[in-house]
């Protein structure tokens, strides 16, 4: 698979892909997973580019996702690009889930704290006002429990995210 794939492409999982979600079967990275759960059928390259914080690692982790079997472009992705069509809005949302964002970035970061972040995510609702309740509670955790410079990095780093 190129390392340089079109920012429009779309994936979805395989069944070996699901899998891997369920069992950890294969003990992926934590970024390798979080671009798996993100790929969704929905999201372009461009969106899961955005999960981590370096885009040529991003992509290079998405291109060994393919490669590896766990991702595969989708059949309407596909066929719309050999018509010369672009995938409609419905199908090609402009921004992931801002709760899909907030939990890929914990799980990339705080790897075993990882679930009590998630937790505290899904305790608000997916709203601006609740995204950055849940980003002040992520933050309060990280400062009390992690590391003061790591609360003030995913700060940013939710904020950056949110903003797109």
């Amino acid at each position: 698979m190129s390392a340089d794939l079109p920012l429009d492409w779309i994936f979805e999982k395989t069944p070996k892909g699901r899998d891997e979600l369920a069992t950890r079967a294969n003990g992926l990275l934590p970024g390798q997973r979080n671009l798996l759960i993100l790929a969704d059928g929905h999201r372009p390259v461009r969106e899961l580019l955005k999960a981590g914080s370096d885009p040529q690692r991003c992509m290079q982790a998405l291109c060994g996702l393919i490669d590896a079997g766990y991702l595969v472009r989708t059949a309407e992705n596909a066929a719309q690009a050999a018509h010369g069509a672009t995938p409609s809005a419905a199908a090609n949302p402009s921004a992931a889930s801002p709760h899909a964002l907030l939990i890929a970035l914990v799980e990339e970061q705080f790897g075993a704290q990882a679930p009590r972040l998630v937790q505290k995510i899904e305790q608000h609702p997916d709203t601006p006002e609740g995204q950055a309740a849940a980003v002040q509670a992520c933050v309060k955790f990280i400062r009390l429990f992690i590391d003061e410079k790591q609360a003030a990095a995913f700060a940013q780093r939710a904020q950056e995210l949110l903003q797109h």
